[in-house]
């Protein structure tokens, strides 16, 4: 019995010692290179078709006018605007209330000026009732005042009772203090009527100057209107309603001009890249021109890209669409 279990121990021994010889043989074994397989490498004047977007290349922005809030953007990117179409608005509180504030001025100097000309009217009137008054009453003492100087005469000769004398006297007297109060009132009428000229005038004059700062105010306000500088199409409106706008923002909405000189931008990988140049010739194929693509020249092969430009001979073809530019590698 003690010998198959020393038998046992003996073989359970030796696998171990196996096992971990095995191990150790593996362990050391050199590992099997891995087969790394070379890119071919295109052969100059291989072409590549590159997939890139296009987009304009005379652009006009529209700047933010003033500070404020944009209120609306009635029109979209790749939207067609002419000169002078409303693009937008911006709200600024204060010129609104500046505007309104001019409305009330201009409303009160208006009214200053209706009560002061009818204020005149009213005047002329009562001067032209009282010039008519004055007139009748120096007839009257006029004529009372050549009376009394007959019945003088007559009386200093004993010619005419005492009481005619005296009677002609009383209204002698009387005609000229009438004459004399009417001619007074008169007077202060008319000078009335030149004083409320000289107020008209005044009143006038604030009125102009009231209807001048209106204008300028509604202009202020007007400058709020984003207009369209010129024909084109609307690329890009920085700004959404609601958000806040600077003043002086450049390109708070970029119109494109002349569609027919655009350019194709692209994106290739560097060993593509570095073997472009600009100045070679490419082509552009776009979807919605069939053929065999548009002649086009390489301007720029820098920071990433590569910019293609050519001609369009067709309105079809728009910023933002997508093109395939086809190039030979040097």
């Amino acid at each position: 019995m003690r010998g198959k279990w020393l038998l046992f121990a003996g073989g359970t021994l030796f696998l171990a010692a196996g096992g971990g010889a095995l191990t150790y043989y593996l362990r050391q074994k050199p590992a099997k290179p891995v087969q790394v397989v070379a890119t071919p490498v295109l052969p100059p004047g291989s072409e590549v078709h590159l997939t890139g977007s296009i987009r304009a290349v005379n652009l006009v922005l529209v700047p933010a006018p003033l500070d404020g809030v944009a209120e609306e953007f009635p029109v979209k990117p790749g939207d067609e605007v002419f000169e002078g179409q409303i693009l937008g608005r911006i709200s600024n509180e204060t010129l609104k209330d500046t505007a309104h504030e001019a409305e009330l001025e201009v409303e009160r100097a208006q009214a200053r000026v209706n009560e002061a000309e009818s204020q005149l009217i009213a005047a002329r009137l009562e001067d032209s009732r009282a010039a008519a008054d004055s007139s009748r009453a120096r007839i009257e003492f006029q004529r009372a005042e050549r009376n009394f100087q007959r019945q003088q005469m007559l009386n200093t000769e004993g010619a005419t009772p005492r009481n005619t004398y005296l009677k002609a006297q009383q209204d002698f007297e009387a005609a000229k203090k009438e004459s004399d109060t009417l001619q007074a009132l008169s007077n202060t009428l008319q000078d009335r009527v030149q004083g409320l000229i000289k107020d008209i005038d005044l009143a006038k004059k604030t009125l102009a100057e009231k209807v001048q700062n209106l204008d300028a105010a509604k202009s202020n306000l007007s400058s709020s209107d984003l207009l369209a500088p010129v024909d084109g199409l609307v690329i890009s409106i920085a700004k959404s309603a609601g958000e806040e706008v600077q003043k002086g923002t450049p390109d708070l909405i970029t119109i494109a001009t002349d569609l027919s000189q655009l350019e194709l931008v692209l994106e290739p990988e560097p060993p593509i890249l570095k073997r472009l140049k600009a100045g070679q010739p490419a082509s552009v194929q776009v979807a919605e021109l069939p053929g065999n693509g548009l002649p086009a020249t390489v301007k720029s092969v820098e920071n990433g890209k590569v910019v293609i430009e050519f001609s369009s001979p067709s309105t079809l073809i728009r910023p933002g669409m997508t093109a395939v530019g086809t190039l030979k590698l040097n």
